[in-house]
């Protein structure tokens, strides 16, 4: 048994569950099952869940507080478990625990019960069990595969898909892409806009690129704030700096807000690297496509005008 089971036990005891799973978020609205009580342990790595396909799951993440499932006899609560009553607990966007037993004992606990077994089977889960280990693996794994999937059609789209992906892995609401050939830059947003515009936000990246420190994370901007003019940026909380090399020379910033704030993890700095590298040679290949295709059309013109 590891050292972690028994705190996850008196989690799922202290309100009464039988069983107790503990859903991590590895990309997307995809989670996956790394550890629990009852079933939740037996099952640990087994299971992956959509939170699109599970309305508990998407209510309660949405909702940001327990959401009970309890419309009487055993019923499919997600994936393979079936229960009588259930609570989904989110203990952040990324991280949520699941409730289960056969009796009212679940569903009788009061929202700060909940939150409370729920961290405490999270923190447990999270510190003292190799499944741990796995889960991050699993997620830098989709966060790579997904960058190697990208395929668009034009340069910009390629940079937009990178930087939503970056900030999708990175749980972040802020992503930008900078690229220095054509000085392009892209920037999207996952519940933080930025004031500053994308010729501002270019500007920033620029700078940041001839400087040439790379990775550059801070924990605080509100110590070391974003490089010029995106220091007058009000509400960032933290941004990882990546360099992007190749032909597909640039910068990739991914920014925690007031909208979540947090910090970078060291696996999130280590996704954030891997997806740097795989970026560097997804744009690289979308800007020699572009060069191929610009090529093709000017030599087709230059044919067109010689004399036969």
């Amino acid at each position: 048994m590891s050292s972690a089971a028994p705190r996850v036990d008196a989690a799922a005891a202290s309100v009464g569950a039988r069983d107790l799973f503990v859903l991590r978020r590895v990309s997307g609205n995809r989670f996956v099952h790394f550890g629990g009580s009852g079933r939740g342990s037996g099952w640990a790595g087994l299971i992956e869940v959509d939170a699109d396909e599970v309305i508990s799951l998407r209510g309660a993440l949405a909702a940001h507080r327990p959401v009970r499932d309890t419309s009487g006899g055993t019923q499919l609560v997600f994936g393979p478990y079936y229960a009588q009553a259930a609570a989904f607990v989110p203990v952040d966007n990324d991280l949520v625990v699941v409730f289960g037993g056969e009796d009212g004992a679940v569903a009788a606990a009061t929202d700060e019960a909940l939150l409370s077994a729920a961290m405490l089977a999270a923190d447990a889960v999270e510190t003292g069990t190799p499944a741990k280990k796995l889960a991050d693996q699993l997620a830098e794994l989709d966060a790579v595969r997904a960058a190697m999937a990208i395929d668009e059609r034009t340069v910009e789209e390629a940079m937009r898909a990178l930087a939503l992906l970056a900030a999708e892995a990175l749980s972040c609401e802020v992503g930008a892409v900078y690229l220095a050939d054509g000085d392009r830059i892209e920037v999207i947003d996952r519940g933080w806009e930025l004031d500053e515009p994308p010729l501002e936000v270019a500007s920033a990246l620029r700078s940041v690129l001839a400087e040439g420190r790379f990775p550059y994370c801070v924990q605080d901007a509100s110590v070391l704030p974003l490089p010029p003019p995106l220091d007058r940026e009000r509400g960032i909380r933290s941004y990882y700096l990546l360099e992007l090399t190749g032909i597909g020379r640039g910068v990739v910033l991914v920014a925690h807000s007031d909208a979540g704030p947090r910090g970078f993890t060291l696996l999130c700095r280590r996704l954030g690297l891997r997806l740097a590298g795989v970026g560097s040679f997804v744009l690289g290949a979308a800007l020699t496509r572009e060069w191929c295709s610009g090529e093709a059309s000017r030599l087709h013109a230059e044919f067109g005008k010689l004399d036969v």
